[in-house]
């Protein structure tokens, strides 16, 4: 398990230097000053507040509370693995359906698409609170806690948040054998796409869009980042608390 806690860390170091010597992908504007202060803030949230937050539920309130719940879901190894990278996967494509298209909600997730640009900087880039409504937060303490094989569930999450990192990379990746299955660079970016980011909304597969009709296949990166309205970062970062006069 420890080898696998590493993997999002490893996997962020060669995209940066992926990135540096052969990205491919059409770039859009350059970061400004808030952008970073969105991009960085959300790193620390996803790299440390929220891993940390998970752990001690699953190793301090559960135990204290919830002790005869630990391990009831026999899965063994795959099956707990498999119940992440796939089912885990499955319900965030929902939540982030419904994050696009309930106002509320949208007002949460909008600071994502805010992005003059997309590579692995923008990849956490969020309102501080929307890190704690995630599925990945919500779902998987709990989850990993019912598992009797906990190492391989978590270990299947440290697989997509490498993968998360993978998807908003500006690397113009081709890996024929993964079409319309996995979710790549460019299904991603077009997700993002200024003009139109209302399709493929997919995490590791982008087999949920394919099967409920949003997949955008379509093989030409936007001609444009960044959703419109964008609204200071001090009101993107504390959204829903801070409210835009704009």
């Amino acid at each position: 398990m420890i080898l696998w806690s590493l993997l999002p860390l490893s996997a962020f170091w060669l995209l940066f230097l992926l990135e540096r010597r052969q990205r491919t992908a059409r770039a859009g504007a350059a970061y400004a000053a808030g952008d970073w202060i969105m991009n960085l803030s959300g790193f620390f949230m996803q790299g440390v507040a929220v891993p940390l937050s998970g752990y001690w539920l699953a190793t301090q309130f559960f135990p204290e509370f919830w002790p005869s719940a630990r391990g009831i879901l026999p899965l063994g190894v795959m099956g707990a693995f498999l119940l992440n990278i796939v089912g885990v996967d499955f319900l965030y494509y929902l939540q982030h359906r419904g994050f696009h298209k309930i106002p509320c909600l949208w007002k949460l997730h909008a600071p994502h698409h805010y992005s003059p640009t997309v590579n692995i900087w923008a990849t956490s880039r969020n309102a501080l609170v929307t890190h704690f409504l995630f599925v990945y937060t919500l779902i998987n303490p709990v989850l990993g806690y019912f598992c009797d094989r906990p190492d391989a569930f978590f270990a299947g999450a440290m697989l997509t948040a490498a993968l998360d990192l993978l998807r908003h990379s500006s690397l113009n990746l081709d890996i024929p054998a993964l079409k319309g299955i996995v979710v790549m660079p460019r299904d991603h970016h077009r997700h993002h796409d200024g003009e139109k980011h209302d399709a493929n909304y997919g995490a590791n597969f982008i087999i949920w869009d394919r099967l409920f009709g949003t997949a955008d296949m379509n093989e030409d990166y936007p001609r444009a980042y960044a959703a419109p309205g964008a609204p200071p970062v001090a009101v993107q970062l504390l959204s829903p608390w801070r409210i835009s006069d704009a």
